[in-house]
């Protein structure tokens, strides 16, 4: 039997991955529009602000975000235009060489762009807490955090370890690079999460774990926090990517809480 958050929105579905499910509607108006569902437990409206915040920087190909409802109860729904075409993961193992490297391409634009929108914490807009993809099993929230160096100490909070925490604390420091920067990330650049058209990504959907962070951690989610990033698209992002770093991988994976 469908359940109450399958049927709080009618319409054919475009997408559905583990809790994230987006149908296709229309508006009363007749506009056709994507409808992201999800428990009020497993949402936060700040998910919305950061993907409308993207979808208005100039060059960056985030859908725009028409609204954000309670449909039921404990049913929240975000409302955004139809981005065009088929997600990457459907069409990689058809496109040439040449087609790949184009897509290659454009995504280390998009990261450009992202890189130019910074803000002085880590958050996400207005300050808001981010989603902690920390915790594998739960679903927390995490910061703002006004520097560096306190996001750190909050990481380094999490290994419980007394010579693990002593030898981390010990490195840190020197981890960080000087004047580093927080940077817009998208936090999950799954194939699945890319949208192509007639060869050029029309959009980049999904931004659940998304926030301004230091520069390495589009990286370090992409390579160490996710376990669930295609395993044939894991080699051309670490093309696409700027590396975190041996240490800071490490570092992340030792606070990573598998759960599992």
């Amino acid at each position: 039997m469908p359940t109450e958050y399958e049927n709080a929105v009618q319409g054919r579905e475009l997408f559905n991955y583990f809790g994230n499910r987006v149908v296709e509607s229309r508006t009363t108006g007749g506009q056709l529009v994507a409808v992201k569902v999800k428990p009020q437990g497993g949402f936060v409206r700040s998910e919305a602000d950061m993907m409308n915040f993207a979808s208005q920087q100039s060059g960056i190909l985030a859908p725009h975000v028409l609204g954000c409802y309670d449909v039921e109860p404990e049913i929240i729904a975000t409302v955004t235009d139809v981005v065009p075409g088929q997600s990457l993961d459907k069409i990689w193992h058809t496109l040439n060489k040449r087609q790949r490297n184009s897509i290659k391409d454009q995504l280390r634009e998009q990261l450009r762009f992202f890189r130019t929108h910074t803000r002085p914490y880590i958050g996400r807009i207005n300050r808001q807490t981010t989603f902690n993809f920390l915790d594998r099993l739960e679903f927390n929230f995490m910061g703002p955090f006004e520097s560096e160096e306190e996001f750190d100490a909050w990481c380094l909070a999490r290994v419980k370890s007394p010579i693990a925490h002593a030898l981390w604390k010990r490195l840190l420091p020197r981890m960080r690079a000087k004047g580093s920067r927080f940077v817009l990330t998208h936090g999950d650049l799954a194939a699945r999460n890319i949208m192509v058209h007639n060869g050029q990504i029309s959009g980049i959907v999904d931004w659940e774990y998304s926030g301004f962070f230091p520069e390495y951690m589009e990286y370090a989610l992409a390579t160490v926090v996710h376990d669930c990033i295609e395993d044939w698209w894991l080699p051309v992002l670490k093309e696409i990517l700027e590396s975190c770093g041996f240490q800071r991988s490490k570092f992340i994976a030792a606070i990573k809480n598998r759960g599992w």
